[in-house]
């Protein structure tokens, strides 16, 4: 399945229940996958696609404070920052429904993130069945960014760390407003060469991208190549000295 669908579809969580056979998750798809909110663009909407043929889809809406901890790791905590609605909702067989997003306060001086989590409703346990079952739902989490009034767009390759097994990438947002690493790509000579996707750092966050390798490779890298792509900030490119003194396995 092409990139763009598995973006457009929820992500499957497994809740357990006692019932007999399995259930399985309605399917949907969401229109944008993103939504940018501003000053001057103060309301946007997703629309939520029913592709099942057969049944109704109950669903929930539910915003989440979106940050990042000192190693790029993402945080969510539950906010009601933003307006939206409808936040209980159910979606008829191949229907839509709309749910709208607004600003409550004006944009920060450094941009905000949160995710809204579309999210379908476990069908209730049928209580004539008996025996364990696995019910599976969709989830998607549509990123929502309150962007400041002065944009400052900027992030460094700040540094390496060396493991026997690996070179962790430390990757800085410096500016005001996320990016995204397309790619980051270590190379070093004709030993090692990988390219890793390395999803969103958000403003102000450091992130650690690890390129790993066998420890059979550790002592064959010389000067390490890093050559990182975004999609707001350009290419940023920096070399590092392999510490070989790492490859040692405590």
């Amino acid at each position: 399945m092409p990139l763009s669908n598995l973006l457009k579809r929820g992500i499957a969580w497994a809740l357990f229940a006692f019932t007999v056979a399995p259930a399985v998750a309605g399917l949907f798809s969401i229109s944008p996958i993103r939504l940018d909110l501003d000053r001057h663009n103060k309301t946007d909407s997703i629309t939520i696609s029913s592709d099942e043929p057969e049944k109704k889809i109950q669903m929930q809406a539910k915003l989440m404070e979106w940050t990042q901890d000192a190693k790029g790791n993402d945080i969510y905590v539950e906010s009601n920052d933003l307006i939206f609605f409808p936040r209980i909702f159910a979606i008829d067989k191949l229907d839509q429904r709309v749910v709208r997003v607004g600003l409550k306060v004006p944009a920060p001086a450094t941009e905000k993130a949160y995710r809204l989590f579309i999210e379908e409703l476990p069908p209730p346990a049928d209580p004539g069945k008996k025996g364990a079952q696995v019910l599976f739902v969709l989830r998607f989490g549509v990123p929502v960014f309150v962007r400041p009034d002065k944009e400052q767009l900027a992030g460094t390759i700040e540094g390496m760390e060396a493991t026997p097994t690996a070179a962790v990438i430390i990757v800085r947002n410096t500016g005001n407003q996320n990016f995204q690493i397309q790619s980051l790509r270590v190379k070093s000579g004709p030993a090692y060469e990988q390219e890793i996707v390395g999803g969103y750092v958000l403003a102000g966050a450091t992130k650690h991208v690890i390129a790993q390798f066998p420890p059979d490779t550790c002592r064959k890298l010389g000067k390490l190549q890093v050559v990182m792509t975004t999609d707001r900030i350009g290419t940023v490119a920096r070399d590092f000295d392999w510490d070989t003194s790492r490859c040692e396995i405590k």
